[in-house]
């Protein structure tokens, strides 16, 4: 198995976020209150979300790797 760099994934994950970011303009029109997120916002939260993906992908590697040496 290898680490994989999955740019669709990304573009998903960014989907959500920036559909997440409409359903909270939505809602900031409705309270009246500005709960709504920035567009940096939006990247920084997909970019999270993406991170967190390849981070849990090292692990399983690593944790593959080190079975396969202490076998």
């Amino acid at each position: 198995m290898a680490i994989t760099i999955d740019m669709n994934l990304f573009d998903k994950l960014l989907t959500i976020q920036k559909e997440r970011k409409l359903a909270m303009d939505e809602l900031s029109l409705a309270l009246g209150y500005d709960v709504s997120f920035s567009d940096d916002e939006v990247m920084k939260f997909a970019m999270e979300a993406y991170e967190k993906h390849i981070s849990k992908q090292v692990n399983e590697e690593v944790l593959l790797l080190m079975k396969s040496v202490f076998s």
